[in-house]
């Protein structure tokens, strides 16, 4: 599941420092500037896919509601609302894999 992590540790992150930049409503150079470095990381996700796929498929139902509250602990943004919606949409994506199988 480590390869998953990083993987969404990458998008929290370009997200967390997106979000933050546009709090005023435009990013400066010094922001964008951050962003694309928070953005190389998706390279290493992109090489790394066929093994996040796999961890992916291989959750159990444990590990699924243990990434469900890593996710939420470290996924923060100032929009409570936004990231409550977020998070729930990321518990109902997660569990997708199951949803198919059952029917």
């Amino acid at each position: 599941m480590e390869k998953l992590k990083n993987a969404l540790q990458t998008v929290i992150n370009v997200a967390e420092i997106t979000t933050e930049a546009l709090d005023d409503g435009k990013i400066s150079v010094i922001e964008g500037v951050n962003i694309a470095f928070a953005a190389v990381g998706f390279v290493g996700v992109i090489k790394t896919i066929p093994e996040i796929v796999a961890e992916y498929k291989a959750l159990s139902d444990d590990q699924k509601t243990e990434l469900v509250v890593w996710f939420a602990e470290e996924f923060d943004i100032d929009n409570d609302n936004v990231e409550e919606i977020i998070e729930t949409v990321f518990e109902a994506l997660l569990n997708l894999n199951t949803i198919f199988t059952v029917i």
